[in-house]
């Protein structure tokens, strides 16, 4: 999972790749951090799905472009718009569900 900090290199990356997760975390979160392993532990089954991060204290902007107001979340983006989010309680197995849709629909 690749550390972003510069929003528009977060929007480019988005605007070229058919299919992004972005995990947003904040730098004292406990749940945030134990979250992000889990994470990206998943994402690794799937090369075809872009994965990165940020901290939302590196790029204020970030809250307000993607609305983001808690801490952990997970956006799954395809082609550019956000089809899936999940925040603070993130349920592992939806997430990873909803990526083989993603996954599956694109016949990546």
């Amino acid at each position: 999972m690749n550390h972003l900090t510069n929003i528009t290199e977060i929007e480019e990356i988005i605007s070229k790749n058919r299919l992004c997760l972005f995990y947003i975390k904040a730098p004292d979160c406990g749940v945030c951090n134990v979250m992000h392993g889990k994470v990206e532990r998943l994402v690794e089954n799937y090369p075809q799905l872009l994965s990165f991060y940020t901290d939302i204290t590196e790029e204020p902007l970030i809250a307000s472009r993607f609305l983001v107001y808690a801490g952990p979340t997970v956006l799954l983006i395809l082609e550019g718009k956000e089809v899936y989010r999940s925040s603070r309680f993130i349920d592992l197995e939806e997430l990873e569900r909803k990526i083989v849709q993603l996954i599956e629909f694109l016949e990546l």
